[in-house]
């Protein structure tokens, strides 16, 4: 167990570090959250059913942090009552879809997959995104914006998603004429 998450801690500490504080701009506050994170994957890791979608299942809880530490920051009171009525329907609608996006993420047009991982998923900005691509920021930024529109078609075209007021996905069900990835 302890060389499993010394392996995870090596290959997405940075990686997270990078994608929390690009979102929080407080390096304290982003370190804080990915030792939660880590809390959280540490007591979490048997959950996990396939491995394969470890990746995934690290930055759905990351993402899950970064928006509780703004719920907390915002209204501490709601927040605490917000917490004791989680649903793990809802967790677990959410952990499901995670899995199968990426099957989306691989089918995108290769500038826009490249473009879209490294922002999303790596942490880049986009500026560094365009230097290692050898385009400019602008075009770049085109293609992160263009990859999730795409993407973002792809899945709805596949399911209707009912998501709550930050964006997770509560429920999602696949279209009568949808596709079979779902």
């Amino acid at each position: 167990m302890n060389e499993m998450m010394e392996a995870i801690w090596k290959d997405h500490h940075n990686q997270l570090l990078n994608f929390i504080n690009k979102r929080v701009k407080d390096r304290d506050e982003s370190e804080d959250i990915l030792q939660d994170v880590f809390v959280k994957i540490l007591t979490k890791i048997d959950t996990l059913k396939d491995s394969s979608k470890l990746q995934s299942w690290v930055y759905q809880m990351t993402r899950n942090a970064i928006a509780d530490y703004f719920r907390k920051k915002t209204n501490p009171e709601v927040s605490a009552i917000q917490e004791e009525k989680t649903d793990e329907t809802e967790q677990n609608a959410m952990h499901e879809a995670a899995g199968w996006i990426g099957y989306y993420v691989d089918a995108l047009p290769d500038n826009y997959r490249d473009a879209l991982v490294m922002y999303e998923m790596q942490g880049l900005s986009q500026k560094e995104i365009g230097d290692r691509l050898g385009i400019s920021y602008v075009n770049a930024r085109s293609r992160i914006q263009r990859g999730r529109q795409l993407l973002k078609k792809n899945l709805t075209d596949c399911c209707v998603f009912n998501v709550d007021a930050y964006g997770n996905i509560i429920e999602y069900n696949q279209r009568p004429k949808g596709c079979d990835n779902c």
